[in-house]
Protein backbone atom coordinates (compact mmCIF):
# COMPACT_ATOMS: atom_id res chain seq x y z
CA UNK A 1 0.00 0.00 0.00
CA UNK A 2 1.47 3.51 -0.68
CA UNK A 3 2.01 6.28 1.54
CA UNK A 4 -1.17 8.23 -0.09
CA UNK A 5 -3.20 5.03 0.93
CA UNK A 6 -2.23 4.63 4.07
CA UNK A 7 -2.68 8.20 4.92
CA UNK A 8 -6.32 7.86 3.25
CA UNK A 9 -7.14 5.06 5.13
CA UNK A 10 -5.95 7.06 8.38
CA UNK A 11 -7.95 9.97 7.92
CA UNK A 12 -10.63 7.80 7.52
CA UNK A 13 -10.38 6.47 10.58
CA UNK A 14 -10.07 9.70 12.71
CA UNK A 15 -13.02 10.61 11.02
CA UNK A 16 -14.99 8.07 12.83
CA UNK A 17 -16.43 8.99 15.79
CA UNK A 18 -18.47 6.79 18.26
CA UNK A 19 -21.86 7.88 18.50
CA UNK A 20 -21.95 6.81 21.91
CA UNK A 21 -18.81 8.11 23.78
CA UNK A 22 -17.35 10.47 20.80
CA UNK A 23 -14.50 8.01 21.03
CA UNK A 24 -12.20 8.64 17.39
CA UNK A 25 -9.71 5.64 17.85
CA UNK A 26 -10.68 2.62 16.01
CA UNK A 27 -9.24 -0.75 14.88
CA UNK A 28 -9.80 -2.57 11.72
CA UNK A 29 -13.94 -3.07 11.48
CA UNK A 30 -14.89 -6.49 12.99
CA UNK A 31 -17.40 -7.06 10.10
CA UNK A 32 -17.86 -6.00 6.21
CA UNK A 33 -21.31 -7.24 4.55
CA UNK A 34 -22.19 -6.89 0.79
CA UNK A 35 -25.72 -5.85 -0.01
CA UNK A 36 -26.08 -9.08 -1.93
CA UNK A 37 -24.81 -10.91 1.39
CA UNK A 38 -27.59 -8.96 3.39
CA UNK A 39 -30.05 -9.44 1.24
CA UNK A 40 -29.58 -13.37 0.79
CA UNK A 41 -29.22 -13.24 4.71
CA UNK A 42 -32.37 -11.85 4.87
CA UNK A 43 -34.14 -13.68 1.92
CA UNK A 44 -31.83 -16.32 0.09
CA UNK A 45 -32.26 -15.67 -3.85
CA UNK A 46 -33.49 -19.31 -4.39
CA UNK A 47 -36.39 -19.14 -1.83
CA UNK A 48 -37.96 -15.54 -3.27
CA UNK A 49 -35.63 -13.92 -6.19
CA UNK A 50 -38.04 -11.35 -6.55
CA UNK A 51 -38.26 -10.38 -2.99
CA UNK A 52 -34.42 -10.95 -2.72
CA UNK A 53 -33.61 -8.45 -5.67
CA UNK A 54 -36.36 -6.09 -3.77
CA UNK A 55 -34.05 -5.96 -0.84
CA UNK A 56 -31.00 -5.91 -2.85
CA UNK A 57 -32.37 -2.73 -4.29
CA UNK A 58 -33.37 -0.93 -0.99
CA UNK A 59 -30.34 -1.90 0.45
CA UNK A 60 -28.00 -0.42 -1.87
CA UNK A 61 -30.20 2.71 -1.28
CA UNK A 62 -29.90 3.12 2.26
CA UNK A 63 -25.82 2.57 1.94
CA UNK A 64 -25.58 5.06 -0.80
CA UNK A 65 -22.98 2.00 -2.51
CA UNK A 66 -22.85 -1.73 -2.04
CA UNK A 67 -20.72 -2.63 1.56
CA UNK A 68 -21.36 -2.08 5.22
CA UNK A 69 -18.67 -2.13 7.78
CA UNK A 70 -19.35 -2.72 11.54
CA UNK A 71 -17.20 -0.80 13.45
CA UNK A 72 -16.67 -1.73 17.44
CA UNK A 73 -15.58 1.32 20.26
CA UNK A 74 -12.85 0.26 22.05
CA UNK A 75 -13.86 2.84 24.71
CA UNK A 76 -17.34 1.31 25.45
CA UNK A 77 -17.74 -1.48 24.11
CA UNK A 78 -20.61 0.13 21.31
CA UNK A 79 -20.72 -1.35 17.78
CA UNK A 80 -21.97 0.25 14.60
CA UNK A 81 -22.68 0.43 10.96
CA UNK A 82 -20.74 2.23 8.62
CA UNK A 83 -22.37 3.72 6.96
CA UNK A 84 -24.88 4.70 9.85
CA UNK A 85 -28.51 4.32 8.64
CA UNK A 86 -31.23 1.76 9.89
CA UNK A 87 -33.29 0.38 8.00
CA UNK A 88 -36.28 2.36 6.46
CA UNK A 89 -40.05 2.20 5.74
CA UNK A 90 -39.44 0.37 2.42
CA UNK A 91 -37.08 -1.60 3.90
CA UNK A 92 -38.98 -2.97 6.61
CA UNK A 93 -41.87 -3.41 4.33
CA UNK A 94 -40.20 -5.58 2.40
CA UNK A 95 -38.66 -7.67 5.63
CA UNK A 96 -41.80 -8.30 7.13
CA UNK A 97 -43.96 -9.74 4.33
CA UNK A 98 -42.49 -13.04 5.86
CA UNK A 99 -41.87 -12.11 9.87
CA UNK A 100 -44.65 -12.06 12.56
CA UNK A 101 -44.39 -10.76 16.07
CA UNK A 102 -43.83 -13.07 19.43
CA UNK A 103 -47.27 -13.71 21.61
CA UNK A 104 -44.74 -13.19 24.17
CA UNK A 105 -41.17 -12.95 25.73
CA UNK A 106 -38.48 -12.15 27.86
CA UNK A 107 -38.74 -8.42 27.58
CA UNK A 108 -42.60 -8.60 28.95
CA UNK A 109 -41.57 -10.93 31.94
CA UNK A 110 -39.11 -7.85 32.94
CA UNK A 111 -41.17 -5.34 32.41
CA UNK A 112 -43.96 -7.18 34.67
CA UNK A 113 -42.20 -7.74 37.54
CA UNK A 114 -39.73 -4.74 37.63
CA UNK A 115 -42.23 -2.11 36.87
CA UNK A 116 -45.92 -2.77 36.44
CA UNK A 117 -45.96 -4.95 39.46
CA UNK A 118 -44.43 -1.20 41.17
CA UNK A 119 -47.32 0.60 40.02
CA UNK A 120 -50.95 0.52 40.28
CA UNK A 121 -51.99 2.37 37.06
CA UNK A 122 -50.95 4.78 34.65
CA UNK A 123 -50.69 6.25 31.46
CA UNK A 124 -47.76 3.65 29.67
CA UNK A 125 -46.61 4.26 26.19
CA UNK A 126 -44.78 0.85 24.00
CA UNK A 127 -42.19 2.38 21.18
CA UNK A 128 -42.71 -0.17 18.22
CA UNK A 129 -45.57 -2.10 19.72
CA UNK A 130 -46.13 -4.47 16.84
CA UNK A 131 -49.76 -5.78 17.59
CA UNK A 132 -49.70 -5.22 20.74
CA UNK A 133 -49.65 -7.88 22.82
CA UNK A 134 -47.56 -6.44 25.90
CA UNK A 135 -50.40 -3.44 26.02
CA UNK A 136 -53.26 -6.07 25.24
CA UNK A 137 -51.83 -7.79 28.72
CA UNK A 138 -52.22 -5.07 31.25
CA UNK A 139 -55.43 -4.48 33.13
CA UNK A 140 -58.26 -1.14 32.24
CA UNK A 141 -56.27 0.46 34.72
CA UNK A 142 -53.76 1.43 32.58
CA UNK A 143 -54.21 3.77 29.68
CA UNK A 144 -52.25 2.64 26.80
CA UNK A 145 -50.86 4.08 23.93
CA UNK A 146 -48.44 2.97 21.42
CA UNK A 147 -46.05 4.41 18.51
CA UNK A 148 -46.23 2.10 15.67
CA UNK A 149 -45.02 2.84 12.14
CA UNK A 150 -47.44 -0.06 10.12
CA UNK A 151 -50.51 1.47 8.97
CA UNK A 152 -52.13 -2.23 8.63
CA UNK A 153 -50.84 -2.77 12.50
CA UNK A 154 -52.11 0.77 13.86
CA UNK A 155 -55.53 0.18 12.87
CA UNK A 156 -55.53 -3.49 14.81
CA UNK A 157 -54.11 -1.77 17.56
CA UNK A 158 -57.11 0.84 17.55
CA UNK A 159 -59.36 -1.72 17.36
CA UNK A 160 -58.45 -3.16 21.27
CA UNK A 161 -58.61 0.34 22.29
CA UNK A 162 -55.31 1.26 22.26
CA UNK A 163 -53.85 5.28 21.23
CA UNK A 164 -51.63 4.84 18.27
CA UNK A 165 -49.22 7.71 17.21
CA UNK A 166 -47.39 6.96 13.81
CA UNK A 167 -44.03 8.55 15.41
CA UNK A 168 -42.74 9.87 18.46
CA UNK A 169 -42.62 13.77 17.20
CA UNK A 170 -46.17 13.71 16.79
CA UNK A 171 -46.62 11.85 19.97
CA UNK A 172 -44.31 14.78 22.37
CA UNK A 173 -46.29 17.30 20.67
CA UNK A 174 -49.27 16.15 21.90
CA UNK A 175 -49.16 14.17 25.39
CA UNK A 176 -45.14 15.84 26.88
CA UNK A 177 -45.17 14.80 29.80
CA UNK A 178 -47.51 12.97 30.58
CA UNK A 179 -46.64 9.04 31.00
CA UNK A 180 -45.81 7.10 33.68
CA UNK A 181 -43.90 4.23 31.81
CA UNK A 182 -42.05 4.13 28.47
CA UNK A 183 -41.64 0.90 27.08
CA UNK A 184 -39.11 0.14 24.14
CA UNK A 185 -38.68 -3.94 23.98
CA UNK A 186 -36.10 -4.92 21.15
CA UNK A 187 -35.90 -1.29 19.21
CA UNK A 188 -33.46 0.76 19.71
CA UNK A 189 -31.07 -1.41 18.21
CA UNK A 190 -32.71 -0.84 14.75
CA UNK A 191 -32.59 2.77 14.90
CA UNK A 192 -29.48 5.02 14.19
CA UNK A 193 -30.84 8.77 15.59
CA UNK A 194 -30.86 6.78 19.21
CA UNK A 195 -29.86 10.75 21.43
CA UNK A 196 -33.34 11.85 19.57
CA UNK A 197 -35.37 8.98 20.31
CA UNK A 198 -34.10 8.58 23.74
CA UNK A 199 -34.14 12.33 24.54
CA UNK A 200 -38.01 12.49 22.95
CA UNK A 201 -38.42 9.74 25.72
CA UNK A 202 -37.47 11.70 28.26
CA UNK A 203 -39.84 14.52 27.46
CA UNK A 204 -42.99 12.08 27.42
CA UNK A 205 -42.12 10.32 31.18
CA UNK A 206 -43.39 12.53 34.19
CA UNK A 207 -40.66 13.23 36.43
CA UNK A 208 -39.41 9.99 38.31
CA UNK A 209 -41.32 8.16 35.00
CA UNK A 210 -39.81 5.25 34.42
CA UNK A 211 -38.09 3.76 30.75
CA UNK A 212 -37.24 0.23 30.24
CA UNK A 213 -35.13 -0.76 27.00
CA UNK A 214 -34.31 -4.07 26.24
CA UNK A 215 -31.80 -4.73 23.58
CA UNK A 216 -29.56 -7.85 22.06
CA UNK A 217 -26.36 -8.15 24.02
CA UNK A 218 -23.90 -6.61 21.22
CA UNK A 219 -21.24 -9.38 22.81
CA UNK A 220 -23.74 -12.19 22.60
CA UNK A 221 -24.45 -11.18 18.56
CA UNK A 222 -20.86 -10.77 17.83
CA UNK A 223 -20.30 -14.53 19.56
CA UNK A 224 -23.42 -15.76 17.49
CA UNK A 225 -22.03 -14.85 14.40
CA UNK A 226 -18.70 -16.26 15.57
CA UNK A 227 -20.33 -19.92 16.40
CA UNK A 228 -23.47 -20.31 14.13
CA UNK A 229 -21.74 -17.87 10.86
CA UNK A 230 -25.50 -15.76 11.18
CA UNK A 231 -25.00 -12.27 11.13
CA UNK A 232 -26.36 -9.54 13.23
CA UNK A 233 -27.23 -8.36 9.74
CA UNK A 234 -27.66 -4.24 8.85
CA UNK A 235 -29.79 -2.31 8.37
CA UNK A 236 -32.28 -4.32 10.29
CA UNK A 237 -30.00 -4.36 12.96
CA UNK A 238 -27.45 -0.93 13.33
CA UNK A 239 -26.26 -0.82 16.42
CA UNK A 240 -24.68 -3.94 18.93
CA UNK A 241 -25.12 -2.32 22.61
CA UNK A 242 -23.43 -3.42 25.60
CA UNK A 243 -24.98 -2.50 29.05
CA UNK A 244 -21.75 0.36 29.21
CA UNK A 245 -22.58 2.14 26.12
CA UNK A 246 -26.65 2.32 27.49
CA UNK A 247 -25.99 3.64 30.23
CA UNK A 248 -23.49 6.20 28.85
CA UNK A 249 -26.57 6.60 25.74
CA UNK A 250 -29.57 7.31 28.81
CA UNK A 251 -27.17 9.49 31.38
CA UNK A 252 -26.40 11.63 28.31
CA UNK A 253 -30.32 12.61 27.77
CA UNK A 254 -31.43 13.33 31.64
CA UNK A 255 -31.93 9.84 32.77
CA UNK A 256 -31.00 8.06 35.63
CA UNK A 257 -30.14 4.48 34.84
CA UNK A 258 -29.96 1.19 36.98
CA UNK A 259 -27.58 -1.76 36.40
CA UNK A 260 -28.41 -4.19 33.59
CA UNK A 261 -30.88 -6.89 33.72
CA UNK A 262 -29.31 -9.96 31.89
CA UNK A 263 -31.38 -12.27 30.70
CA UNK A 264 -31.18 -15.67 32.35
CA UNK A 265 -29.60 -19.25 30.31
CA UNK A 266 -32.14 -20.70 28.90
CA UNK A 267 -32.50 -24.00 26.42
CA UNK A 268 -34.64 -21.74 24.06
CA UNK A 269 -31.66 -20.03 23.27
CA UNK A 270 -29.77 -22.40 22.15
CA UNK A 271 -32.61 -24.02 19.89
CA UNK A 272 -32.45 -20.49 18.49
CA UNK A 273 -28.61 -20.52 17.55
CA UNK A 274 -29.40 -23.88 15.48
CA UNK A 275 -31.85 -21.94 13.95
CA UNK A 276 -29.83 -19.78 12.54
CA UNK A 277 -27.06 -21.77 11.95
CA UNK A 278 -29.34 -23.58 9.22
CA UNK A 279 -30.43 -20.52 8.61
CA UNK A 280 -26.82 -19.67 7.59
CA UNK A 281 -26.30 -22.48 5.79
CA UNK A 282 -29.05 -22.05 3.61
CA UNK A 283 -28.20 -18.29 2.67
CA UNK A 284 -24.63 -19.20 1.71
CA UNK A 285 -25.32 -22.55 -0.10
CA UNK A 286 -28.58 -22.69 -2.67
CA UNK A 287 -27.86 -26.28 -2.92
CA UNK A 288 -27.57 -27.27 0.44
CA UNK A 289 -30.19 -29.85 1.64
CA UNK A 290 -31.31 -26.65 4.10
CA UNK A 291 -31.58 -24.48 1.23
CA UNK A 292 -33.98 -27.17 -0.44
CA UNK A 293 -36.01 -27.45 2.32
CA UNK A 294 -36.58 -23.91 2.28
CA UNK A 295 -37.84 -23.99 -1.16
CA UNK A 296 -40.78 -26.01 0.41
CA UNK A 297 -43.87 -24.06 -0.15
CA UNK A 298 -45.82 -25.85 2.77
CA UNK A 299 -45.25 -23.94 6.22
CA UNK A 300 -45.92 -27.14 8.18
CA UNK A 301 -43.56 -29.51 5.99
CA UNK A 302 -40.76 -26.85 5.83
CA UNK A 303 -40.55 -26.18 9.64
CA UNK A 304 -40.88 -30.25 10.27
CA UNK A 305 -37.56 -30.58 7.54
CA UNK A 306 -35.63 -27.73 8.76
CA UNK A 307 -36.11 -29.07 12.24
CA UNK A 308 -34.91 -32.32 11.04
CA UNK A 309 -31.44 -30.38 10.68
CA UNK A 310 -31.17 -29.51 14.00
CA UNK A 311 -29.32 -32.46 14.63
CA UNK A 312 -26.67 -32.17 12.73
CA UNK A 313 -26.21 -28.61 13.91
CA UNK A 314 -26.84 -29.30 17.16
CA UNK A 315 -23.76 -31.86 17.05
CA UNK A 316 -21.41 -29.24 15.09
CA UNK A 317 -22.51 -26.33 18.08
CA UNK A 318 -21.86 -28.96 21.16
CA UNK A 319 -18.74 -27.75 22.32
CA UNK A 320 -20.23 -24.49 22.58
CA UNK A 321 -23.29 -25.34 24.44
CA UNK A 322 -23.06 -23.33 27.67
CA UNK A 323 -22.43 -20.14 25.67
CA UNK A 324 -24.90 -20.66 23.48
CA UNK A 325 -27.51 -21.50 26.25
CA UNK A 326 -26.54 -18.17 27.99
CA UNK A 327 -28.82 -15.05 27.64
CA UNK A 328 -29.17 -12.83 24.55
CA UNK A 329 -30.60 -10.04 25.14
CA UNK A 330 -30.52 -7.33 28.42
CA UNK A 331 -32.89 -4.73 30.13
CA UNK A 332 -31.90 -1.48 31.69
CA UNK A 333 -34.36 0.77 33.46
CA UNK A 334 -34.30 4.71 33.76
CA UNK A 335 -35.97 6.89 35.94
CA UNK A 336 -36.15 10.12 34.11
CA UNK A 337 -34.96 13.33 36.70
Amino acid sequence: MNTSAINNKKQQQINIKCPVCENTSFEEPIYKYSALEAAAHFCPPNRNSTRNQRLVKSIRKLWQGDECSIIRCPECGFAFGQPFIGGDEEFYSILHEQHGYPSWRWDYDVAVQNVISLLDKGKILDIGAGTGNFLKSLGNQWEKYAVEGSDTTRLELEKVGINVFPDLPTLVEAESGEFSVVTMFQVLEHISNFQEVLSQCRQLLTPGGLLLVTVPDGDAMILQEQLTGCPDMPPNHINKWTPKSLKIALEDVGFQTQAAIIEPPSWKNLAYSLQLKVIHDAAINPNSLAAKCYQVSNKRIRISLLSSLALSGFLQLFPHTNKLLQGESFAMISIAN
